[in-house]
């Protein structure tokens, strides 16, 4: 007997690279949940292997171009889609070069479109598009059927385009299963784990910054990041905490300071890591810590309190509304160094709150976040706009 689920396209990037957007687009395509209640089609959109030159203009993305819109179009006219679900960028070469496109071409297949923004500084960056662009934007925006945000605070992100009506939550989410403590694996003292671009938007530079003074007072203390430098910035441009736009700062010049520095020894450059390898530095680190300025939902930070770890972290995107300051971790605002310092200072001083908050944390993302949960709130939405 014929399947007779709605079709559901799902248009995404996949790993590699093992970022948030891809590995969370790969959980929704391989869940048990959404996969018995859609038939889903699938359609690539990143044809890089890396974050290095992700979203830079060359001439693979301009022939990427036209076989993705090749490809879409063939989905479109020989699969009976009835929704398509898209995770948006950010960017105006983004919206230029796929987004406006990809909406209006499912709405001229009598498609319903639903939208996932999974940043957190859409709304300030359309502010400052090109008049032709904004209204192209504007335009592709009143097609939408549905709009997904990852915090109640962001619903006003795509006014006066998509009222808040036509606009849903949902939180990142985790396999909490497989990011869980091992208790024979040993914490290593004093080690502060960052994941993530190393840019200035990501914090790498302000944690670079104060790295002498926490190792003057804390000899032990070592930072270990994971992820890959990158310079320039290209999707971030904002403080999202503030609206003030961003200094840019080169990251590798920062970098050098460090690595020519008596703090060298507490640095360490993990590259670009993923499966068992990051899994067991997050089971072996001390705290985790975050310092964007502008974030949706950060996957990494997730990951870490799934796994049982204290955090110090930015109140930016949907952290504000879901974790609280000294019981999921210690806050401070993007960019405030001395508030930076005495975070870390507070958790590494006090072993009993770091624990405590670290049963918290787990139980916290058990509870809310595991993909089984996210997964049935995401099949609720494709359902609802499918009969709106």
């Amino acid at each position: 007997m014929p399947n007779q689920n709605p079709n559901i396209l799902f248009v995404g990037p996949i790993p590699p690279p093992y970022s948030g957007p891809e590995l969370s687009m790969q959980q929704f395509l391989e869940s048990d949940i959404l996969n018995e209640a859609f038939e889903i089609t699938f359609l690539k959109t990143n044809f890089r292997s890396d974050n290095t030159n992700k979203g830079k203009f060359d001439i693979r993305m301009f022939i990427n171009f036209f076989v993705f819109f090749f490809k879409l179009i063939r989905v479109l006219t020989f699969n009976n889609i009835t929704c398509l679900y898209y995770p948006i960028t950010p960017t105006q070469v983004g919206w230029i070069g796929r987004d406006a496109w990809t909406i209006l071409l499912a709405k001229l297949f009598r498609a319903k479109v639903i939208i996932h923004m999974r940043g957190s500084h859409f709304k300030l960056n359309v502010q400052h598009f090109r008049p032709l662009t904004k209204r192209l934007v504007g335009y592709s925006l009143k097609k939408v059927d549905t709009a997904i945000v990852q915090a109640n605070y962001l619903k006003d992100q795509f006014l006066p385009f998509i009222p808040e009506t036509k606009v849903e939550v949902l939180y990142q989410a985790v396999n909490t299963h497989e990011y869980k403590a091992n208790e024979d694996v040993k914490v290593e003292d004093g080690k502060i784990f960052i994941m993530g671009h190393m840019t200035k938007a990501k914090g790498y530079t302000d944690i670079l910054k104060i790295i002498p003074d926490i190792c003057q007072e804390f000899p032990n203390v070592k930072f270990y990041f994971a992820g890959n430098i990158r310079k320039g910035e290209r999707g971030v441009f904002y403080n999202q905490y503030t609206g003030e736009k961003l200094e840019y700062e080169d990251p590798f010049e920062i970098e050098q300071e460090i690595l020519n520095s008596e703090s060298n020894a507490n640095y360490k450059n993990l590259g670009i890591i993923s499966g068992i390898d990051k899994l067991m530095h997050l089971q072996t680190t001390d705290i985790f810590l975050s310092a964007s300025y502008s974030e949706g939902f950060s996957r990494s930070l997730l990951e870490a309190m799934s796994v049982g770890k204290p955090v110090v972290f930015t109140p930016v995107g949907a952290h504000r509304e879901v974790f609280k300051d000294e019981i999921h971790g210690l806050s401070f605002a993007p960019g405030d160094l001395e508030g930076l310092k005495h975070a870390l200072r507070t958790m590494l001083l006090d072993k009993t709150k770091k624990l405590e908050i670290g049963k918290t944390n787990r139980t916290h993302v058990v509870t809310n976040f595991s993909i089984e949960h996210i997964a049935c709130n995401f099949k609720t939405i494709i359902q609802n706009t499918l009969a709106s």
